[in-house]
């Protein structure tokens, strides 16, 4: 079933200039190269140990994996300077001193794993408690009590609220906070006071801080990598605002990453051939600054996102000129603007889930309609709506994340049809996609599980990565070689899964607590992966050098 929008949602045109660029770097083929040979405290050379090599001043950190008898090149460097730490096998080097990297020159450095590292963090959401662990779910007496339990809570159930399992540091839980106060805003109910909000930074900062210490290192594997595991790189940068919340991650077709920034108001854009960093900011509206939410990228190069704040839009840019459109979003759809996740339908209509409904777009006239599930014509309770994606018969398929099923639209009829997840216990679906079949690919995050759903016969089939407690998040396929890839949101990896021969390869990535919360194949050049971290403001690639 669905519903008709307003059609008073036709495009405002805003033209924006060109993308400020706030890095500056040279062509791509002006880089240099650092190799040398990883060795153990016994001088033993390690192949499958990772190395870290970190440009400060361009905000750019590689990971490359020691080949053998140890050897390492971290090849296409932009020149500059660059510090340099070996992990492997439970040890690590200290970092390096500083090397300098030239353009067509070859800098050598061998590195000594001497130093244990610190202790392993468990597999958990960023900054959370382990989803296993057992916490006090009762607030504890304090001047902020009243604040969580009064202002927190229209949002959050209090039963399994996410401050009582949530340890942070003092800035994570002022960032956390400002985010918050945002969203109070944007949905129009009254803003704490800047002494309420004081109040509360201080209640939660000493009753939920970190109760270890961990650091970058703390999940990469204690054993060397072996076989394909070892052919990869990946390319991290740091967004220099580290309030942005990078949450969602798309890819142009001339092979350029775009990331979201929720608090940020921007989007952020890496050039995936130069490394040059630029942002643009969305128009401005009533809100003040924008809250863009997940954003696609079609054929053409047009973004679709959907703007959270009071101004209760979706907009479209043309990620080659610079033009912004403006969609009104409708009063007469449920919930807001800014459902999970997005997709671009092969008819040209923009998709996005909702609280137990799919939204429907359609550019050209600017109609907004709404396809109810079952569940919620039923029982008028929200079974949630999460990851959204297209099948190949043109069926759009999207995650009711709080009832663990999966729901199917039939755009032509409006039918809509749910169907239960056979995975016993909690499994949560988040994020999904196509593969080259037409079938769709799930992330089921509490039951750490891929799943597969048959487009034809609507047969669920899940799959059990090598790391068991993984928080599969997002899923992108590789449609030429039809490849799964999957992030792994609690454990910090990229996994890939071979359907056909049932071969899974883990990536990890260089530090801690990225939260990876959607990655994409880049279309363009299938063996790299896209991926954005939103509590630590960075956002990437993986490559496969197979």
């Amino acid at each position: 079933m669905f519903r008709y929008g307003s059609r008073a949602g036709l495009a405002v045109i805003v033209t924006m200039g060109v993308l400020a660029c706030t890095e500056s770097l040279r062509a791509a083929d002006d880089r240099g190269t650092v190799e040398g040979v990883v060795k153990s405290s016994a001088g033993r050379p390690l192949p499958g140990a990772f190395v870290k090599l970190k440009n400060a001043q361009r905000r750019l950190t590689f990971l490359v994996i020691t080949q053998e008898q140890g050897r390492y090149t971290a090849a296409d460097l932009p020149p500059g300077t660059y510090t340099a730490q070996a992990v492997g096998n439970g040890f690590e080097s200290s970092w390096s001193a500083p090397v300098e990297v030239a353009a067509g020159k070859v800098a050598k450095l061998d590195l000594s794993l001497t130093n244990k590292m610190g202790p392993i963090m468990p597999a958990s959401w960023p900054g959370r408690v382990p989803e296993a662990a057992k916490v006090n779910m009762s607030l504890p007496e304090g001047a902020g009590k009243q604040i969580v339990s009064t202002r927190c809570t229209g949002c959050h159930d209090l039963d399994d609220h996410p401050v009582l399992r949530t340890r942070a540091t003092r800035n994570r839980w002022q960032n956390t906070v400002n985010s918050m106060r945002q969203n109070i805003r944007n949905q129009g109910q009254k803003d704490l006071t800047e002494e309420e909000a004081k109040t509360l930074v201080d209640y939660l900062a000493t009753n939920f801080k970190p109760e270890m210490d961990y650091d970058d290192n703390s999940r990469l594997p204690r054993t060397l990598l072996q076989g394909k595991a070892r052919k990869y790189r990946v390319v991290q940068y740091n967004i220099e605002n580290d309030e942005a919340e990078p949450h969602d991650i798309a890819v142009d077709p001339y092979g350029n990453g775009w990331a979201n920034q929720r608090t940020g108001g921007k989007l952020g854009r890496l050039d995936g051939k130069t490394l040059e960093y630029s942002e643009i900011s969305l128009p401005a509206g009533k809100a003040g600054i924008a809250r863009p939410g997940n954003l696609q990228i079609d054929s053409k190069g047009i973004a679709w996102l959907p703007d959270a704040s009071a101004d209760r839009r979706w907009l479209s840019l043309d990620t080659k000129t610079g033009e912004f459109k403006s969609y009104p979003f409708p009063t007469t759809i449920r919930g807001g603007p800014n459902g999970n996740s997005m997709a671009v339908h092969p008819d040209g209509s923009i998709w996005s889930s909702g609280p137990g409904a799919a939204r429907r777009l359609d550019p050209a006239t600017g109609e907004f309609k709404e396809y109810d599930s079952p569940t919620w014509l039923k029982t008028k309770r929200n079974p949630g709506g999460y990851g959204i994606a297209i099948a190949g018969d043109g069926k759009v398929w999207f995650a009711e994340s709080g009832a663990d099923q999966m729901a199917k639209v039939d755009p032509a009829t409006g039918i809509v049809e749910e169907f239960k997840i056979p995975v016993a216990g909690r499994v949560l679906p988040r994020r999904m996609g196509p593969d080259g079949e037409g079938n769709i690919w799930v992330g089921l995050w509490y039951a750490g599980k891929l799943m597969k759903i048959d487009a034809k016969s609507n047969e669920m089939t899940s799959y059990n990565p090598p790391t068991p407690t993984s928080g599969a998040y997002s899923v992108s396929v590789d449609k030429k070689n039809n490849l799964v890839y999957v992030s792994f949101q609690q454990v910090d990896k990229i996994a890939r899964f071979n359907h056909k021969t049932g071969e899974w390869v883990e990536y990890p990535l260089p530090e801690s607590e990225s939260d990876t919360r959607r990655i994409e194949v880049d279309k363009t050049n299938p063996k790299r992966i896209w991926w954005s971290g939103t509590i630590t403001s960075r956002m990437g690639f993986l490559d496969i050098l197979e």
